[in-house]
């Protein structure tokens, strides 16, 4: 749960966030070119990060070398209304392509979120509209050539839980028509930071593993079904590999290897 303390203690700049963010969510919607795409992508990334220290999320993360410098496909678990923004803070602009992200249709009738998500390139999806869902993935295919990192969650809802959801296996056909590579990441622990029990727990640590990218060479006559499948399995490996860690050992190993590489 939120800490109360942290925004107490920052609290003006709590709502300079939320009124800047409705503010700039008008202005880029009368004119995106009012408020430039670096800036809004570097505020929202800096806000995302001031949330996960609300919160009191500490990340490990693992493998962030195999996110590529180029558009991609990127492929995650959803546990939580936290890992879009947990991946966007890991974006470095300076070494990968900004992420865009394909969310449901219901967010962008949600006040609170609509605001953020109008800052970046999001694409939303009526998955009750065939057609609808067959013009987001063009949308996403000219966004992955820009370059972007597309994300995407394909249980199509949050889990809750340790346990995945089926994966929608058409969403994969994005990479295929882009021809860019998929790049699985497994996201371990998200689901306790909005659990009440959590709080009893102290800090909470989320993994975020990145696994090497599955070039399209590979995948590029196959269905997607078996696509799907597989970058399953690699998501779950990842899942079961850190579920029973020492959370606060393998945090401070990962501040050590920071500090060792700046």
């Amino acid at each position: 749960m939120i800490n109360g303390w942290k925004v107490f203690l920052t609290l003006p700049r709590f709502l300079r966030t939320l009124t800047k963010s409705k503010s700039m969510a008008k202005k880029v919607k009368r004119d995106p070119n009012l408020v430039t795409e670096e800036y809004r992508y570097h505020w929202l990334q800096k806000r995302c990060r001031y949330f996960l220290w609300l919160f009191d999320i500490k990340l490990i993360v693992h493998n962030r070398d195999n996110w590529i410098d180029k558009g991609c496909l990127m492929v995650a678990n959803h546990q939580s209304n936290i890992d879009p923004g947990i991946l966007f803070s890991l974006n470095d602009f300076s070494k990968t392509a900004p992420c865009a992200f394909i969310a449901k249709l219901e967010l962008q009738n949600d006040k609170t979120f609509k605001r953020f998500l109008t800052l970046i390139d999001v694409l939303f999806l009526d998955r009750k509209n065939p057609r609808q869902a067959l013009e987001v993935m063009q949308e996403a295919n000219e966004l992955i050539r820009i370059p972007r990192t597309m994300v995407i969650f394909p249980e199509g809802t949050r889990s809750h839980s340790e346990e995945m959801g089926e994966f929608q296996a058409g969403s994969f056909k994005i990479a295929q028509k882009a021809h860019v590579p998929i790049i699985p990441v497994s996201i371990v622990n998200s689901y306790r930071v909005l659990n009440k029990k959590a709080k009893k727990r102290g800090r909470k640590y989320v993994h975020i593993v990145f696994h090497k990218p599955i070039k399209p060479d590979t995948f590029m006559t196959k269905p997607t079904d078996l696509i799907a499948n597989n970058v399953k399995q690699i998501i779950q490996k990842g899942l079961d590999q850190f579920a029973n860690v020492d959370d606060k050992k393998a945090y401070h190993e990962y501040k050590k290897e920071l500090k060792k590489k700046s």
